[in-house]
């Protein structure tokens, strides 16, 4: 095998090696950032519904990263269903006076 082949296979594998590093530390990265931008929301989220309760916030900051994902998982489905219910209730509502008005 030619020198040239050998440095060129050598560059392409650094190079793959290089990049699969870049992409796991980027993933890792992503994921550090969205947990600390969760737990900030959960952090807002009792300081404005519980007025900043001492106890609930120490509670919150040590919660493992995965129990606020959890947490925030629920609140986007507590979400998703109070905003069915308050649809359902307004098509009611407008059956309601459509059955009034015949």
């Amino acid at each position: 095998m030619k020198i040239s082949t050998k440095v060129a296979l050598g560059l392409s594998v650094a190079a793959t090696a290089g990049v699969v590093s870049a992409v796991y530390v980027s993933d890792k990265v992503f994921t550090k950032v969205r947990y600390i931008a969760n737990r900030k929301k959960v952090e807002h989220f009792v300081d404005e519904k519980f007025n900043g309760n001492e106890t609930l916030l120490n509670f919150v900051d040590h919660l493992d990263d995965k129990d606020i994902d959890s947490f925030m998982k629920l609140a986007k489905k507590v979400s998703n269903g109070r905003d069915q219910v308050a649809e359902y209730g307004s098509s009611a509502k407008d059956k309601i006076f459509d059955m009034m008005e015949h």
